[in-house]
This record gives structure tokens, C-alpha cells and sequence, in this order.
């Protein structure tokens, strides 16, 4: 029996969406010491389920980094000064993507900033919105890809899930979705016309 028709395709945020900037702050400021590493994924982790807020994210980052905590919004989410959206991939959405297929967005947050990444006409192509806070759980959990797939009222093997990391791809392909890991914009293109 072949693969289920895809119906859909889920786009992670930051690293695919939007230019994301965790991991190089954290290499930037923490990276001499595992330890501190280890700190900030953790509390990234706790924002990301809604266990703590990302204000007190930013003040725990602020403590460990020294920086003020605008430095750190400013560093985190550099939103202020350029355009965070991957305008190339929204473009690929409108034109060949949304006509055929549901878009979904499912992200690893722990705070909504899809008005601030996204102009209005970009957040009209996704379908569905799934953040990771709003719900108490975060990728790589499998119960996270599934909620997704329920919104957009297709089943995960209809899906395919687009992110930066590798794990989290891993980890939707476990919960019955196709996934391409998100390098650039043409790897990306020739992986997903190949699967479509």
C-alpha cells in the first residue's frame, strides 16, 4: 500500500519561518561553559511548555549573560531592525503551497510573536497556529504534532513537517508525518517537490 496523499504541510517558526537567534545567543554567551548551555536549554524548555514565562526567561538569560534584558530581547528575537520573515519561503507558500495544501505552524514558544515576525498577509496563509506554551507541551513530544494535524483536520500521515532540527523531524516522522529538515530555501524546495 503507498503513502497517504498529503494534505498538509506544518512549518516550524524560528529557523524556517523567521531567522531564529536562540542558538546563537546561547553559543555567543554561554558556549564557554556546558553547564550554562545546559542552563538556558532548560529554561528555554520551561518557557516553551508555559511553566515559566518568557519575561522571566529574559531576566533568568539577563542574570546569566550579564547583558540587560532589553540587550537579551534585542539579541533573542533581533525583531527590531530587520525583517524576520523568510520572504522568499511566505512567497512559495502563497504561489504554490496554499492552493493546494492546508498550512500549518507549530512552534516551540513561549510567547505569541506571530504579529511582531509576520505582516498580516503572511499569517492569513497559515491555517492553523499551534504554540507550544499555549498547550503545556513542546516539540519533540508527539502528542504536539498530533494536535496540529487534528486543527487542520487531516491525519499526521497526510502531513509533512518542515523544521531546522533535526530531532524535532525525527520526532514527527515517530508521530506518522513525512518531515524535511529546513536548510535553505532550495534544498527545501527540491526536498518537498519530491515528496509532492
Amino acid at each position: 500500500m503507498g503513502k497517504a496523499a498529503v494534505s498538509a504541510i506544518i512549518f516550524d517558526c524560528f529557523g524556517v519561518l523567521a531567522r531564529g537567534t536562540l542558538e546563537n545567543f546561547i553559543d555567543t554567551h554561554f558556549g564557554h561553559d556546558p553547564k550554562l548551555v545546559e542552563r538556558a536549554h532548560e529554561l528555554d524548555h520551561q518557557a516553551f511548555v508555559g511553566s515559566i514565562s518568557f519575561e522571566e526567561q529574559v531576566g533568568e538569560f539577563s542574570k546569566m549573560s550579564g547583558l540587560d534584558e532589553q540587550e537579551v530581547k534585542t539579541e533573542l528575537y533581533g525583531m527590531l531592525d530587520d525583517i524576520p520573515a523568510n520572504v522568499r519561503l511566505f512567497q512559495y507558500i502563497r504561489d504554490t503551497l496554499k492552493p493546494k495544501y492546508k498550512i500549518g505552524f507549530l512552534s516551540n514558544a513561549a510567547a505569541d510573536w506571530t504579529d511582531e515576525l509576520f505582516t498580516p498577509e503572511q499569517k492569513a496563509l497559515l491555517d492553523d497556529i499551534v504554540l507550544s506554551y499555549a498547550h503545556g507541551m513542546a516539540k519533540p513530544d508527539e502528542r504536539i504534532y498530533h494536535l496540529s494535524a487534528d486543527n487542520l483536520g487531516v491525519m499526521p500521515e497526510e502531513c509533512v513537517f518542515v523544521d531546522d532540527i533535526l530531532r524535532y523531524c525525527d520526532a514527527a516522522k515517530s508521530a506518522g508525518m513525512r518531515a524535511v529538515q529546513y536548510n535553505d530555501f532550495s534544498q527545501f524546495k527540491k526536498e518537498i517537490e519530491t515528496i509532492l
